[in-house]
């Protein structure tokens, strides 16, 4: 009888190269992307986030890339590295910085497109290991890995975000997902390469951070901190150091800094959760009272310790489960909690839980009843939103179909909350319960057993 495997094999997971099923379904992505790069995403007021890109591009072109935070007002940082490239290429053909340019419309869309691939890659292996973890036979676990690099690839949110949104997301969630797969595998090096590249295009994997540092004190103690530590420092410096040098230190921090403290107007940028349902009831703003009773109360300050409560339920969960399910499912959590809490959220703050999710999903089906809604009301907040037509923009914003996405929104968030919060009173508090309780279970069955076997005489 087959022995099933204790741990990812290296062909599995990292000789990615010989295995034809896995190149097949990517190309079979990059093609579906490829065909969807001329459409548009309309967000509200005409705006095209693709036009920043090009925006940018032109500055780095007139200006030169280190000078990108002194001509324009960018909220982006590593990611002008990937932009300069770009106008390499472009330069020579065309000087017209304009989305609506066709050769750069597409162009500003290979990186994402790219990006997506990084994700199937790291999608596969996750779930490879996450398969071997939970003792299925290689075989089993690469099939269910490449299910998971096929629903990476036809996810109508990932393939939205890149091919027709231009965006960014699926380097940020790949981040995060390969900061704790590769903490998992006990190469800390290669997990602080991963995580701060992805914090070198935008800060929003910082919500991952302490369990990517409980990841590591498990895999390796201190040692394993400090070598990731010491990569993380490594990236920071190849991607920012020129600039630093260029004295745009504190330009670059008040980028980093803005994701958390920025003054917000609204409760809500766009992203349908409960606040969204606030806001179209009666649009109060950020520093307004809940109850005019309680002024110290506001929405902002209500939302942050939410958002601080929300934080500790998913590291404990995940302290408490020691394993790399547990780590994912608190991750996934935690994305999820960053799109619903804090005020100000976009909609495409939920993208990682897309990634983080999905090997726990395929590996353990009861959390596709979460897993499958999310996906979907994920999809109608970008679709509805952003839409590929110009003539469906602003039509479904603000109406009666965000509000009931954001109702199912908040139902699953609920669910999903009381789902760890049951898990961790199970565990936690009734643990040493349980375990007296079986003591003198097997205590009293031992008794009773000899008292018959003494009768039995």
């Amino acid at each position: 009888m087959p022995r099933a495997t204790t741990g990812p094999s290296r062909a599995t997971l990292f000789g990615v190269t010989g295995y034809w099923p896995l190149w097949l379904v990517i190309a079979g992505a990059v093609a579906l992307r490829l065909a969807l790069t001329p459409l548009y995403a309309h967000l509200p007021n005409g705006t095209l986030d693709e036009g920043f890109w090009t925006h940018w591009m032109e500055r780095i072109h007139e200006h030169g890339v280190l000078n990108v935070f002194r001509t324009s007002d960018t909220d982006y940082v590593g990611y002008h590295w990937v932009l300069a490239a770009l106008d390499v290429l472009y330069a020579p053909f065309g000087n017209r910085y304009d989305p609506h340019a066709p050769l750069l419309h597409v162009l500003v869309k290979v990186p994402p497109i790219l990006f997506d691939v990084a994700l199937m890659l790291l999608v596969f292996r996750a779930t490879a290991l996450l398969a071997a973890e939970r003792g299925l036979q290689a075989d089993a676990g690469r099939r269910l890995a490449l299910l998971a690099a096929a629903v990476i690839g036809a996810h109508p949110v990932v393939v939205y975000d890149s091919a027709v949104w231009a965006q960014t997301d699926a380097a940020i969630s790949a981040a995060m997902l390969g900061g704790l797969y590769f903490a998992q595998r006990r190469s800390p090096a290669a997990s602080g390469v991963t995580y701060a590249l992805g914090i070198a295009v935008k800060p929003h994997p910082v919500i991952a951070g302490p369990l990517l540092a409980l990841a590591l004190v498990r895999a390796g103690g201190a040692r394993a901190v400090a070598v990731c530590g010491v990569a993380v420092l490594a990236v920071a410096a190849a991607v920012l150091g020129p600039w630093l040098l260029h004295g745009d230190g504190g330009r670059i921090l008040d980028v980093y800094t803005m994701l958390f403290t920025q003054e917000r107007q609204r409760l809500s940028e766009l992203a349908w959760n409960g606040w969204w349902i606030v806001d179209q009831a009666g649009d109060p703003r950020p520093d307004t009272a809940i109850y005019s009773a309680a002024p110290a109360f506001t929405y902002a300050r209500v939302a942050l310790g939410l958002s601080a409560v929300a934080t500790l339920l998913g590291f404990a969960y995940a302290w408490r489960r020691r394993s790399f399910e547990a780590l994912l499912v608190a991750a996934a959590y935690q994305a999820f909690a960053f799109y619903m809490l804090p005020v100000g959220s976009h909609e495409r703050y939920l993208y990682p839980f897309v990634a983080l999710m999905l090997p726990v999903a395929l590996s353990e089906r009861r959390w596709l009843w979460l897993y499958v809604p999310v996906s979907l009301t994920l999809f109608a907040n970008l679709f509805l939103v952003a839409p590929p037509v110009p003539s469906w923009q602003d039509r479904w914003v603000y109406g009666d179909a965000s509000v009931v996405v954001s109702g199912v929104n908040v139902a699953m968030f609920a669910a999903y909350t009381a789902t760890l919060v049951a898990v961790l009173l199970r565990d936690l508090p009734l643990r040493g319960v349980r375990s007296a309780a079986a003591a003198r279970a097997a205590h009293e069955q031992g008794h009773w057993a000899g008292r018959r076997l003494l009768d039995s005489d």
